[in-house]
């Protein structure tokens, strides 16, 4: 063996190891609480124990090879701390990173059910996936383990050991991409048929094919109705028209209304002055009430019209009366309860309206198919809004 030169000494003492560099080591022998290993055939280091054998890896025999990350050192001896696990760690960092940047969901199983959600681990390394970040619809907390799923990278913080992740952006990701596919398909005009996913107070979203289409409370039916949920449920399919698409948005506004026809489209064949027409009063106002002959179509019984002494109808109340005016076109209908010889009009009850929806030709045998639907109206405000808006 030749002697080390004053030089090479002061090379190498120069040219001390950094914290976080990738060395090639050498195992030389197995220690107590750890590894001997040789570093670039320059120096000696130690592998602690349990930092060498990665899951289901054997653990090597003496002169095999590895690569490692400088963890500490050199210390009083001249040694080296490395770690080939601090490695792997490192290098899943770094590919987590790239994920992050680019925003790239990846699959991943579910380890273990915790306090304030789940752990997850991305290459041996752990990672936390926090409840509020989880969409797992039917399946309970007690059979999340092994679940796999597509998350992001929420947080990434490489010198605290820190990974957050995010499956329901994940998620809302996935379904943003579909419904970009989906709606360079459609076009106004187009009538589809679509389950109806959730109800709202402004109207209802149906899935039309990974895009959420919305059909406005004002488009559901020609008639009144409290409520969209007394008109439908979560889950009917129901048939509508494409109105308006908003490509940039992912928006498409769809109607129902306009598939059932304009109800005073044909009123004037239909209804004639002086005619006997029967209805339910479904608002009052001060000048008179509004009886519902039809849905869409209303009439006004103006107190003028009421013989003295007679009571004037409630809500909920069925009228029979004589029709004195028709003008189609201002949609405006009279009634009259005077030079009547007989008055029909039943005690005031829960006020409803039929509300006809197209059902798609597929279902039309189908006893569960739900045509019409009674709509209460008690809590309706009385006043002489338009038909069909909240």
């Amino acid at each position: 063996m030749s002697l080390t030169t004053f030089d090479e000494l002061k090379s190498k003492l120069q040219l001390k190891l950094n914290k976080d560099s990738e060395v090639n080591c050498k195992l030389l022998a197995k220690l107590k609480d750890g590894y001997l290993v040789d570093i670039n055939d320059e120096w000696e280091g130690i592998v602690p124990g349990g930092h060498l054998v990665n899951g289901q890896e054997t653990e090597p025999t003496p002169l095999d090879s590895f690569q490692a990350l400088v963890i500490s050192g050199p210390d009083k001896s001249d040694r080296y701390m490395v770690s080939p696990k601090a490695l792997r760690e490192k290098l899943s960092f770094e590919r987590l990173a790239k994920l992050k940047e680019e925003n790239n969901p990846f699959k991943a199983t579910i380890s273990k059910v915790i306090k304030g959600g789940a752990e997850v681990y991305i290459d041996g390394v752990r990672a936390f996936l926090p409840g509020r970040y989880i969409r797992l619809p039917g399946i309970s907390q007690d059979d999340w383990v092994n679940q796999e799923i597509e998350v992001l990278i929420e947080e990434l913080d490489y010198k605290e050991k820190k990974i957050i992740l995010n499956q329901k952006k994940a998620v809302d990701l996935e379904k943003q991409k579909k419904a970009e596919v989906t709606i360079q398909k459609l076009k106004e005009g187009d009538i589809v048929e679509a389950p109806i996913l959730r109800v709202a107070d402004f109207g209802i979203f149906v899935d039309l094919g990974g895009l959420d289409g919305l059909i406005p409370a004002s488009e559901l039916s020609w008639g009144r109705f409290n409520h969209p949920r007394d008109v439908v449920k979560t889950g009917q399919i129901v048939q509508a028209r494409i109105f308006r698409i908003e490509k940039e948005n992912l928006r498409v506004a769809l109607s129902v209304k306009q598939l059932l026809g304009d109800p005073w489209e044909h009123i004037e064949h239909e209804l004639s002055i002086g005619d006997y027409v029967s209805g339910k009063v479904i608002s009052g106002a001060p000048f008179g009430v509004f009886i519902e002959l039809k849905p869409g179509v209303e009439a006004l019984l103006h107190n003028s019209e009421i013989p003295e002494g007679t009571e004037k109808p409630k809500v909920g109340a069925t009228v029979t009366a004589k029709l004195v005016k028709l003008d189609a076109d201002e949609r405006k209908i009279g009634l009259s309860l005077k030079n009547m010889e007989h008055l029909v009009e039943s005690k005031p009850e829960a006020a409803t309206c039929s509300i006809e929806l197209p059902v798609p030709e597929t279902l039309l045998q189908e006893e569960s198919v739900l045509v019409a639907h009674e709509v209460t109206m008690d809590d309706f405000q009385e006043t002489g809004t338009e038909n069909g808006k909240l």
